[in-house]
């Protein structure tokens, strides 16, 4: 007869919980950095503390509701403790800072809760694109082990890199069954020899962005052309499905703002401006694509809501194109592309409350 303790932990969808706290921390964060930019807001999200607070506080939400999977209540909330502490210390802090002590740890957990379902890669492109999600959740420690100033660029093109792999390997199934719906066959799906160039030329824009700007720019470059070039061959914009459209958009937004970071290193330019197009319009618009399909239930042939997701897909087009001209438009348009971006994820949110608990019954396996 089976006792109380020889029943297995309760486990709990992970998405159900990160992803509206993903939606929180985006539509709320970016706003305060804009405010902290023009009117002297939280000083923790002055300087650095803005790219900080995008790659180790959304990023790490966004890759916990996505490949974290079922996991027992105690494990969620100690990451979503450790998170919130990281993210209560930058709104409170009194003086611009870099690296929180919990963002540090928090990648550390969530390093050590994904490894054993990572484990299980046999290809090399598996293991190098998979590898990436715990190399990118352990790039605090990177921070905190080098001296300042901390290494935007390598980390950015790691954030790129995993996105590429990533949204890649979610755009191709969903395309594919989207072509076979109409009665046709999508022939270039993944595109494993397009798919494996592009994370060895990731890896050797990465290796030379630490001492060799000019050469990182030629690199970047030649993946924003694999980039759109593997976009081109899905043939999205021929299909009536907004929601592959904003994935799209997301992958295109990649290989633009990795062009534009390549011809400000090659021109000597800063990156900043550029950046945008991968923080802004490559991972706002990929993560409310992976979030709008959780907000529904999770069977084969099941599309989100056309209305919401067009408006979203706007809106982060909108807030991209706005902070990519900010350099060179009023100070006012920071506030525009700070509250389209808050829409969008506030939008998310709603359809994410609304799909109820009983709707995201499956999990992501990578």
């Amino acid at each position: 007869m089976s006792t109380p303790s020889s029943f297995p932990p309760r486990r709990l969808p992970s998405s159900r919980l990160f992803f509206p706290l993903a939606c929180i921390e985006a539509a709320v964060m970016v706003p305060l950095s804009t405010w902290a930019q023009l009117d002297g807001g939280p000083p923790g999200l002055l300087g650095a503390g803005h790219g900080m607070e995008m790659l180790f506080g959304l990023a790490p939400v966004l890759i916990a509701g996505y490949l974290l999977g079922p996991q027992t209540p105690a494990r969620l909330w100690g990451l979503t403790l450790l998170w919130g502490l990281g993210r209560w210390q930058r709104l409170f802090a009194s003086a611009p800072f870099v690296l929180s002590v919990w963002d540090l740890l928090t990648g550390v957990l969530l390093a050590a809760l994904l490894l054993p379902r990572l484990r299980h890669a046999r290809k090399w492109r598996n293991r190098v694109g998979l590898g990436l999600v715990p190399w990118l959740c352990l790039t605090p420690l990177l921070v905190w082990w080098l001296q300042p100033p901390w290494p935007r660029l390598p980390t950015v093109i790691t954030l790129a890199a995993l996105l590429a792999y990533m949204g890649g390997r979610i755009i191709a199934p969903l395309a594919a069954a989207a072509w076979q719906q109409q009665g046709k066959v999508l022939r270039a799906r993944v595109q494993p020899r397009l798919e494996g160039l592009l994370l060895i030329t990731f890896a050797l824009a990465w290796a030379s962005a630490w001492h060799y700007p000019a050469i990182t720019g030629v690199v970047l470059m030649a993946l924003c052309s694999l980039l759109l070039v593997r976009l081109w061959r899905w043939r999205l914009w021929s299909l009536t499905r907004p929601d592959l459209w904003l994935l799209g958009q997301g992958y295109g937004w990649l290989g633009l703002g990795l062009g534009g970071m390549g011809l400000a290193l090659i021109s000597g330019h800063a990156i900043t401006t550029p950046l945008h197009g991968i923080t802004v319009g490559a991972l706002g618009s990929l993560s409310c694509g992976v979030m709008a399909r959780q907000a529904g239930p999770r069977h084969r042939g099941w599309v989100p809501p056309r209305c919401p997701v067009t408006v979203v897909m706007v809106l982060l087009s909108v807030a991209a194109l706005v902070r990519w001209g900010a350099a060179m438009a009023p100070s006012w348009l920071l506030p525009v592309a700070a509250s389209c971006w808050s829409l969008a994820y506030l939008i998310l949110f709603l359809l994410l409350l609304r799909s109820g608990p009983g709707s995201s019954n499956t999990e992501n396996s990578p």
